[in-house]
């Protein structure tokens, strides 16, 4: 009813503003038209008429719209651009978190939102990430100017014969290391398990099911942080994406933040039975009815790129069931207890650790600590440390070595 009224206001404030902008062209002008006016007395009157019917045809949609509570689905491409610039303007003025400019590529996805409260939730999506957008930009040119007056300041030391930093290993063989140092040597745990063919495959032939855009970009977030705790692993699984098509949403948001080409993986159109052995193929679903009981060196691995929020669609298990593959499912119900409001759904980067902690320890406790403990209610493996604490202090205090 709020948003009504404000969109009424709106349009009487929009007809108001082109009447007064009209009468200040009129007097501004008056007395060095007043001849033509006089001479050609119909052409204005035809102007002004023409003028004033499509003004009121353009609004007379807008008022259907309001008035008659039509769908928002029901409108041409330009009436739903249209209705979206006024709620942006209506939620801008009543103090309401909204961008500045929305992207190109969100147009589409705004357009194809129905509800008022949906596109709302994305206008603060936006709004959020404009903000982010311009404190980046400006912690970016606060290091520049940094970096220059550094440059400035070295080369006068330089000039007068002074030592330009601090650093102890500046005139050494013990140099600091920097990004691109780390990064290499990370390249080089990859490699080596790349040469030895282990590998663990993220299926990336989900697009269609992402119906809205930042799930797509959660999932790209996460196969980014796949590489955050690679150097705690003594030999890393090689990452290889399938079923990536180059001209989809989710190629071309890696090639907006980093080409897949920076990245120590490799990607395809081709699908994993193009690539690999189907006997090695086992692809991870939390349907399926088989238990996963230890690392097989010799298998290749399948996770699923798909961010399944509900968990109720079994995508996973079906595909497994129809390209005729192995399939199994962690055995987490025997190690955790989730909470009744958490889903069992799990990251990519969680289950990618899950693997490689399983694959260099062989304990499913260890591997099972990188689910967050926000999920969990109860951890079995405590109780079991614990009960196995109680029979070493009885053990010690009756000198009996007893083991269970």
């Amino acid at each position: 009813m709020l948003i009504s009224r404000i969109f009424t206001s709106i349009v009487w404030k929009s007809q108001n503003r082109f009447v007064y902008n009209n009468s200040r062209h009129f007097l501004s002008n008056l007395s060095s038209e007043k001849k033509i006016d006089q001479e050609n007395p119909i052409i204005n009157e035809t102007n002004s008429t023409s003028t004033k019917k499509s003004i009121v045809e353009d609004n007379e949609w807008l008022w259907a719209y309001l008035r008659d509570r039509r769908s928002f689905a029901e409108l041409t491409s330009e009436q739903k651009r249209r209705v979206i610039e006024i709620e942006l303007q209506t939620l801008r003025e009543s103090g309401e978190r909204v961008p500045e400019v929305i992207p190109d590529e969100r147009w589409t996805e705004l357009l194809n939102l129905p509800l008022a409260e949906s596109r709302k939730t994305l206008y603060g999506y936006l709004f959020l990430r404009e903000v982010h957008r311009k404190r980046r930009a400006a912690n970016l040119a606060e290091n520049n100017l940094r970096r220059i007056e550094s440059t400035k300041r070295r080369e006068e030391l330089l000039l007068q014969g002074k030592q330009p930093t601090n650093y102890p290993g500046y005139s050494s063989i013990f140099r600091h290391f920097g990004r691109q140092h780390e990064k290499s040597l990370r390249e080089q745990l990859l490699l080596a398990s790349a040469r030895l063919n282990e590998r663990i495959v993220i299926d990336c032939g989900f697009e269609n099911e992402h119906a809205r855009e930042h799930y797509l970009l959660n999932l790209v977030d996460q196969i980014q942080y796949l590489f955050a705790e690679i150097n705690r692993y003594h030999s890393p699984s090689f990452v290889h994406l399938c079923n990536l098509s180059n001209h989809g949403r989710l190629k071309a948001e890696f090639d907006r933040r980093a080409p897949l080409d920076s990245l120590c993986l490799e990607s395809s159109q081709s699908s994993y039975l193009d690539i690999f052995p189907q006997e090695k193929l086992i692809y991870l679903s939390p349907d399926s009815n088989n238990e996963m009981t230890t690392f097989d060196h010799d298998a290749v691995y399948i996770i699923g790129g798909i961010i399944d929020v509900s968990g109720k669609k079994p995508l996973t298990f079906g595909k497994a069931k129809r390209e005729n593959i192995r399939h199994q499912r962690f055995p987490i119900d025997r190690y955790v207890k989730f909470g009744g409001g958490s889903g069992k759904t799990l990251t990519i980067d969680q289950v990618y650790n899950i693997l490689m902690t399983l694959k260099h320890t062989g304990s499913w406790i260890e591997a099972f600590k990188f689910i967050p403990d926000r999920k969990i209610v109860e951890r079995y493996s405590d109780k079991m440390q614990d009960k196995e604490h109680e029979y070493e202090k009885f053990g010690r205090w009756t000198g009996l070595n007893t083991k269970h």
